[in-house]
């Protein structure tokens, strides 16, 4: 009975810490360490090895033989919505953490999460993270909102989130699934899972479809977490490949966004700021395509945009950009006017100015 009880009291506390892998050898022994010598030690971590053609598979395996707190998971590429789900399916934990393999987490991180779930009992614990690139670390943004750590109840996770809807590349607290603690019972019982339809802001989407459910959030002004910062356009989610439309993600996410507001305010309200966000991403993603535009690719990149200020969702939206300081004037109107060629022309220029000379300048 005393092993039953034991049992029981370790899955209570059990953290199941969750990296979807995909050919990042270069980084994955420093993520992987970095979990594994935790100073809270009840946690097990899952591996999920999201067909790597590099070492990274045999590089998960070999940490699994050396640690019976570490599984692996290998599976067909399917990209990092598909991994996270394997590993939610698979966790056994009461809460759930996820890391990015590339990133890597402070050697208190999980004891800090877990020691404020127990002083709180919110229902999401977010942790503090830095962004790291090569050797320039700069801080997360959270300072726009919090000087200090703070629970937030039902009425300040809306008001934050309105702050986010009015300036979606500013307010980074519901832009990550990484670096914080979900309570796996209200996960698993309420089926909220990635969404593998999409390519990004499906961290955004999960975050939302979670929040339905949870009543008060703690942010904790600790960094725990740092971020991998790549240069210019390697990263997954800035990389347009064949299909710039998996770059639109945020077009699902702002559903989800909506559909939590809907209990909580006007639905003209949710209208207007969703549709002011809407165009908002539509310029910030516009600017990352065009920064990759080639000769290989121009053509693609010239028809999608075509297509995209002609669609009506865009269109009925320009109706509720609001610009501010920092916001972009020109683009709404060359997208009203539907042309095509200028509005490349100026996100050209954006992405020179605002992705390769900050590049340059590290």
């Amino acid at each position: 009975m005393e092993n039953v009880e034991n049992t029981h009291a370790f899955l209570e506390g059990l953290v199941s810490i969750i990296v979807p892998v995909y050919n990042c050898e270069k980084y994955l022994r420093l993520c992987i360490d970095s979990v594994i010598n935790q100073s809270y030690r009840n946690i097990e971590l899952i591996l999920i090895d999201d067909g790597s053609t590099d070492g990274s598979g045999e590089i998960c395996d070999g940490y699994a033989l050396r640690d019976h707190r570490i599984s692996v998971i290998h599976k067909k590429n399917s990209g990092p919505a598909a991994a996270r789900n394997a590993g939610i399916e698979k966790s056994r934990g009461s809460f759930l953490f996820f890391v990015d393999a590339d990133d890597s987490i402070e050697k208190n991180a999980i004891r800090s999460v877990m020691e404020n779930y127990g002083r709180r009992k919110a229902d999401l614990i977010i942790g503090d993270f830095r962004k790291i690139k090569e050797d320039d670390i700069t801080d997360s943004g959270h300072n726009r909102v919090f000087s200090d750590s703070k629970l937030l109840t039902k009425e300040d996770i809306i008001a934050y989130t309105r702050y986010y809807l009015g300036k979606p590349n500013r307010f980074p607290l519901f832009a990550y699934s990484w670096g914080r603690l979900f309570k796996s019972s209200i996960v698993k019982a309420n089926r909220i899972l990635f969404n593998t339809g999409l390519h990004t802001f499906e961290d955004v989407a999960f975050n939302f479809d979670y929040l339905n459910y949870a009543n008060e959030i703690f942010f904790l002004k600790e960094t725990i977490y740092d971020h991998l910062v790549h240069d210019n356009y390697a990263s997954a989610t800035m990389t347009i490949g064949n299909d710039p439309r998996k770059m639109f993600g945020f077009r699902q996410a702002l559903g989800n966004i909506g559909t939590f507001l809907e209990n909580c305010k006007s639905k003209a309200e949710i209208k207007k700021e969703v549709g002011h966000a809407y165009v908002c991403l539509t310029i910030i993603q516009f600017v990352r395509i065009c920064g990759q535009m080639n000769s290989g690719n121009e053509r693609m990149i010239y028809e999608f945009i075509g297509e995209t200020i002609n669609d009506s969702n865009l269109r009925d939206n320009l109706q509720f950009y609001s610009p501010t300081q920092g916001d972009s004037r020109i683009l709404p109107i060359l997208m009203k006017l539907r042309l095509v060629w200028p509005i490349i022309l100026v996100c050209k220029y954006k992405a020179n100015k605002r992705y390769r000379k900050r590049g340059a300048g590290r």
